[in-house]
């Protein structure tokens, strides 16, 4: 297994080559690494966090999506660390983590790939030749291709389309948990499930283990009074959304709120998990960004994921859309020079792209009406 580089601060300006460079290491920016070099090309990951903790909940893998984009020996890792049931099916999501896990081991076994983390990117830019990303520790990675997998927050994409930077707050947060499913309905558990409250919902989603079994339910409960809220932390600001926030940001008083209000609307078998885990604190609180592309590629630079097109977790596709991205990509590069694969990618995806979002958002306007 390859060590990971861990950047580190100073001075000294270093300039570091390779074919492509993708700027994010999460889920999306992994799988566009595995897709292009199961391709031959040499890739670098310049990935912010340092030893990333888990993050999110549940995703939705399609199986045969997936086993697309990565060469044979990743697909073995991930094969058999998600399990061959989970990925032959593409009803129940996976746990986020198991799917960030499976990927980072394929990476980290594949010898054209290299992960530098604490690398915090704070320009990007081009010239005829190359395009380079300037780290805060003043070290410059140039290459062939950029691509951005940075998330909704992306600062590649300031480089893609300056006009349109910022993804949007939707309105409403989502907060997210996993729980226990009780053993007396694991037998019956189904696809997702959606509750309404009086102008909020609760959806539940059974996770699938790597035998194929469920033991676990993921849940997220879509908000939207408490935007005042996430202004006043920091959260949010304008129509930008700043951060997720940490658990103890968020006032005990709010998570008492929300245990009385689950306690009240909320029907076993879900009541208890959702109750549990904000007495535990065991929730996520995201505030949902949308970002319709107008563009996702400019020269030797260009956009994938949540970077390209954030969208609500109500569309269920935001990992299948960056799988989708990673193959197109990795199809539109090979033997192609940087600029005209590129823009082949686009042609090929940024219609698919618009359509998504715009499905979320009308769910998102609907929401924030009711």
């Amino acid at each position: 297994m390859k060590e990971t580089v861990i950047s580190t601060n100073s001075a000294e300006q270093v300039s570091r080559h390779t074919q492509t460079v993708i700027v994010g290491g999460s889920l999306g920016g992994l799988t566009t690494a595995l897709a292009l070099a199961a391709r031959g090309t040499a890739v670098t990951v310049l990935e912010r966090t340092t030893g990333r903790t888990q993050r999110g909940v549940a995703i939705l893998v399609s199986g045969a999506s997936l086993r697309r984009a990565p060469g044979p020996q990743a697909r073995e890792i991930v094969g058999k660390a998600l399990g061959p049931a989970s990925m032959r099916q593409g009803v129940y999501p996976h746990a986020w983590w198991d799917v960030y896990s499976a990927l980072r081991d394929a990476v980290d076994a594949e010898p054209l790939v290299s992960v530098i983390e604490n690398a915090h990117v704070v320009e990007i830019g081009q010239d005829a030749d190359a395009a380079w990303a300037r780290l805060e520790d003043g070290t410059v990675w140039t290459s062939e291709v950029l691509l951005g997998a940075d998330g909704y927050r992306s600062v590649v994409r300031r480089a893609v389309d300056a006009a349109r930077p910022v993804a949007d707050y939707a309105g409403y947060v989502v907060w997210l948990g996993q729980s226990e499913l009780p053993e007396s309905f694991a037998e019956r558990a189904g696809g997702p499930d959606f509750f309404n409250g009086a102008d909020d919902m609760l959806a539940v989603y059974p996770l699938i283990d790597r035998d194929g079994g469920v033991t676990r339910y993921g849940w997220g409960w879509f908000d939207p009074h408490h935007t005042s809220l996430f202004r006043r932390i920091g959260a949010i600001d304008g129509t930008e959304v700043k951060h997720t926030p940490r658990g103890d940001a968020i006032p005990d008083e709010v998570y008492d709120e929300m245990i009385r209000t689950a306690q009240a609307r909320w029907h076993e078998p879900w009541r208890t998990g959702v109750v549990e885990a904000f007495r535990s604190r065991d929730v996520v609180a995201t505030p949902i960004t949308e970002y319709l592309p107008h563009r996702v590629v400019d020269g030797r630079i260009g956009l994938l994921g949540d970077a390209a097109h954030a969208q609500t977790p109500m569309t269920g596709a935001g990992f299948e859309e960056a799988v989708t991205d990673a193959v197109a990509l990795a199809e539109a590069l090979d033997d192609m020079p940087a600029d005209k694969g590129l823009a082949r990618y686009e042609s090929a995806r940024l219609t698919g792209m618009r359509a998504r979002v715009s499905a979320g958002q009308s769910f998102s306007r609907s929401f924030t009406c009711a």
